[in-house]
C-alpha cells in the first residue's frame, strides 16, 4: 500500500525541519531568516508534505514583479538549432515590458527515502494552482541545474520549459536552467 501523505500550508513551527530536509536534500542551503521571510509575505506558496506528523518534503516561493519577458514566459532565449547573435539578445535586453506579478519556486525538496511516490509532484501542482489562483501571478519560474535529469523531467511534465542558461549559477559553478511556466 503506498504511502499516505498530505500537503498543507507551512507554519513557522515547521522551519527547522524544513532546514533539515533542505540540508540533506540539496547543496543550495539558507539561514533561517530567508524561510520567514518567504513564510511571512508569501505563506499561502509555503508548503510542506507529511506523512503521520513528519515532514518529508516542502515547496517554498515568491511573487515578484517582473519585466523579463522570458521570465514572464513571451519568449526563450534557448533556441532549438542554435544560438542567438549578441545583437538580438542586447535589443531583447533592453525592450521594456510591463511589470507583472511572477511566481518564483525558490526551493523544493523531498526527503531522499520518500522520493518517486508522488510528493513532489504534489508540492508542484499546488503551488502552481496557489499562485494562478491566489497570487494572479501572469507565469511561475525556477532555476535548476542543468545536470539534474529527474528534476527537469519532473517540470517539463508540468509544462515547464527551458528559457534561459544562467552560467555558473551554482556556488560550485554549475550553470542553471531558468524553466518557465506560463499560468496566463
Amino acid at each position: 500500500m503506498p504511502l499516505k501523505f498530505k500537503v498543507r500550508k507551512a507554519r513557522e513551527e515547521d522551519i527547522p525541519d524544513v532546514m533539515k530536509i533542505n540540508m540533506e536534500s540539496l547543496p543550495e542551503n539558507y539561514w533561517y531568516g530567508f524561510y520567514k521571510h518567504l513564510l511571512d509575505n508569501w505563506g499561502e506558496a509555503f508548503l510542506v508534505a507529511e506523512i503521520n506528523g513528519e515532514l518529508v518534503g516542502y515547496a517554498m516561493s515568491r511573487v515578484e514583479d517582473q519585466g523579463d519577458p522570458v521570465l514572464l514566459g513571451y519568449e526563450s532565449e534557448i533556441e532549438e538549432g542554435g544560438g542567438e547573435s549578441l545583437m538580438r539578445k542586447l535589443f531583447k535586453a533592453l525592450r521594456m515590458t510591463e511589470l507583472k506579478p511572477v511566481g518564483h519556486l525558490v526551493s523544493i525538496a523531498v526527503r531522499p527515502p520518500y522520493r518517486r511516490i508522488g510528493i513532489g509532484s504534489k508540492l508542484l501542482e499546488e503551488t502552481i494552482k496557489v499562485m494562478r489562483e491566489f497570487y494572479k501571478a501572469e507565469s511561475i519560474y525556477l532555476e535548476v541545474r542543468i545536470s539534474n535529469a529527474p528534476a527537469i523531467k519532473l517540470y517539463e511534465k508540468f509544462g515547464f520549459k527551458k528559457a534561459r542558461i544562467v552560467k555558473g549559477y551554482y556556488a560550485d559553478g554549475e550553470d542553471a536552467y531558468i524553466m518557465v511556466r506560463k499560468l496566463r
